[in-house]
């Protein structure tokens, strides 16, 4: 399908969040928002990751993103160990790239939302050795090998270091949010601030990811992105992706011009 075609059919860094908060979507990219309700409405503040975070995020990232997130959940995931080395790499390229963020609750300093992201390089003009991190062959977990084969397929249609134009992309991998904080758009203001210091402080001229819910779909395309394509997770896999087939029935590329 050509991307063109495609798209037609398809912050503040110190927040306080209304009383009046919207439930019809989360802030989750794996799961609905929760009905939680405080007397008064939480504040959080948003800020660049770094080595001080790298526990609580590496332990947020297991407890929610590899348990809730319906790709993960479907292949069940053995928790924690399963996706220790995967998370391993991650946090540390993306605190090497220095272009993610965490949330932070201001009264009990818990970290209660992260985005992952790090810096792809276009490896037909550059050579950059964190690319080769991501072989399947470095990871032993089958499942992760497989979810990695997924969001590979969702690319073999499109290059979009042509699309938008440049060498350097900011690639949001991984965005995990505690369950009790849901339903705060959490999501949409990590990703603002992300592709807000990728442009300003980093120059960089284009973002994506592979938006593995429709959750997380909503929240990118509210900060703008686009749909470049899409597949089916029972098209892609009918038997093991069986019980992919309700809301959560797709695995988008979106993109973004920044």
């Amino acid at each position: 399908m050509h991307s063109s075609l495609f798209r037609k059919h398809l912050h503040e860094r110190y927040c306080s969040l209304p009383s009046n908060l919207e439930q019809t979507t989360s802030s989750c990219p794996s799961t609905p928002p929760m009905s939680t309700s405080w007397i008064e409405p939480p504040q959080f503040v948003l800020c660049l990751m770094t080595n001080e975070h790298r526990k609580e995020v590496f332990d947020l990232v297991i407890d929610t993103f590899f348990r809730d997130e319906p790709l993960n959940k479907c292949l069940a995931f053995e928790i924690p160990h399963e996706p220790i080395e995967f998370t391993e790499l991650i946090v540390s390229l993306a605190l090497q790239d220095q272009c993610s963020f965490v949330a932070i609750d201001i009264q009990t300093q818990k970290i209660i939302g992260v985005i992952l992201n790090i810096i792809k390089h276009n490896l037909s003009t550059t050579k950059i050795d964190n690319q080769d991190k991501f072989d399947l062959n470095n990871f032993q977990s089958e499942k992760l090998r497989y979810i990695l084969n997924v969001l590979k397929h969702v690319h073999r249609n499109i290059n979009l270091f042509n699309e938008l134009n440049t060498d350097h992309l900011l690639h949001t991998v991984i965005v995990a949010i505690d369950a009790h904080y849901r339903g705060l758009k959490l999501t949409e203001k990590l990703i603002h601030e992300s592709i807000i210091h990728a442009k300003n402080d980093l120059n960089l001229k284009g973002a994506f990811s592979e938006a593995t819910s429709l959750y997380s779909s909503k929240a990118f395309i509210k900060q703008g992105y686009q749909i470049y394509d899409e597949i089916i997770y029972t098209k892609y896999d009918d038997i093991r992706l069986a019980s992919l087939a309700g809301e959560h029935d797709r695995c988008q590329l979106l993109g973004k011009t920044l």
